[in-house]
């Protein structure tokens, strides 16, 4: 079924701005020696690190039918390569295996099995994190004074290909927030800090250690108009980090996910205040940047309007979305347009 989407491209510009995410189809895990054995099964975890980054959903593995999908690896893999590992800590010494897969493989694996997809732009996030302890109270986590809970977290982080920001912490920050404040979750406060950074929302994390060692705590976000919050437990707080970070940023992706379809939306596209042919090629390069947007094609040029058919995969609402937040584009469509199928756009990356 073929929709009619005129966009208009105006000076304006966001304060906060999706960052492109690269590196989507790469996957790196840690491997004692370069056997057969060891290969196997270092690339079935990078395969799975990459389809956990492009779906957003960490239990994307344990959906019927995936692992008989998937039984072939060597049918995605493009390139396979490993790093020497120094030893530390009087630990054996390893090796990093770098597996890259064919995009191509992958996306048809996506389509055929009808799995979500979470386009490449994505959404920033600020991250506050406090711990409770009893013999230091509550404090904000940072890696100064938790070197070894940061790591952990930001190497989650990275897995899951989400941008990312950790508060400065500095005296700004205190006076904002205070850690008793966040603490408490007070999500108005909470948005007041948070404004300081270019950031597109905030999370906040908190934890505990009970009398029984058992790690517990609660997450909360907040992105635009969207919210969420559930509380974990785990048994020691590596695992609880791991836990927490991932149901959360499963949570936030679930709202950004789209089915690709077998067959894509067709959709006339018109950039007003085409100035040059430097604006010109900018805007296809932006349309053409969008995981959404799978061809463009120029069937008209009108003074300083440029109108553009382009086929997308996945709904009108996503591709708003993320045409709002590459920052070249401010959305200017009344109601009234919307319902009728026409948006109308400002381009404003002069």
């Amino acid at each position: 079924m073929k929709r009619t989407l005129i966009l208009v491209f105006a000076l304006f510009c966001t304060s906060a701005i999706a960052e492109q995410v690269s590196g989507l189809y790469n996957g790196r895990v840690l491997v004692a020696d370069q056997t057969e054995q060891s290969r196997q099964d270092g690339v079935n975890q990078a395969l799975e690190q990459v389809l956990i980054k492009l779906t957003g959903n960490s239990k994307i593995m344990q959906l019927p039918g995936i692992q008989e999908a998937i039984t072939n690896t060597n049918n995605f893999i493009a390139s396979v390569g490993y790093t020497a590992l120094a030893e530390q800590s009087g630990a054996l010494p390893g090796f990093a295996l770098q597996v890259s897969f064919s995009s191509q493989a992958i996306d048809q694996l996506i389509r055929w099995a009808q799995l979500p997809l979470l386009p490449a732009e994505r959404p920033k996030l600020l991250f506050w994190i406090v711990r409770d302890d009893a013999a230091t109270g509550r404090q904000f986590v940072s890696a100064q004074g938790f070197p070894d809970f940061t790591a952990n977290f930001q190497q989650i982080m990275q897995n899951r290909a989400v941008p990312y920001q950790l508060p400065d912490l500095d005296l700004e920050d205190q006076l904002s927030l205070s850690v008793n404040e966040a603490w408490g979750m007070r999500e108005q406060i909470i948005d007041v800090a948070s404004q300081r950074y270019d950031v597109d929302g905030w999370a906040l994390l908190r934890l505990f250690t009970t009398t029984a060692g058992e790690v517990r705590g609660s997450w909360i976000y907040r992105l635009d108009d969207r919210r969420g919050f559930n509380d974990v437990r785990a048994e020691d707080g590596e695992a609880f980090v791991t836990l927490a970070i991932n149901d959360l940023v499963d949570s936030i992706s679930a709202q950004l996910t789209y089915i690709p379809q077998a067959d894509t939306s067709e959709l006339i596209v018109q950039i007003n205040q085409v100035d040059s042919f430097a604006d010109y090629q900018a805007v296809l390069e932006q349309l053409q940047s969008l995981k959404l947007v799978q061809s463009t094609n120029v069937f008209a040029v009108k003074a300083d309007r440029l109108f553009v058919t382009v086929d997308i995969d996945g709904g009108v609402d996503l591709l708003i979305s993320a045409l709002e937040r590459s920052g070249s584009l401010a959305n200017q469509t009344s109601q009234a347009a919307r319902f009728s199928g026409t948006l109308e756009f400002d381009w404003i990356a002069k």
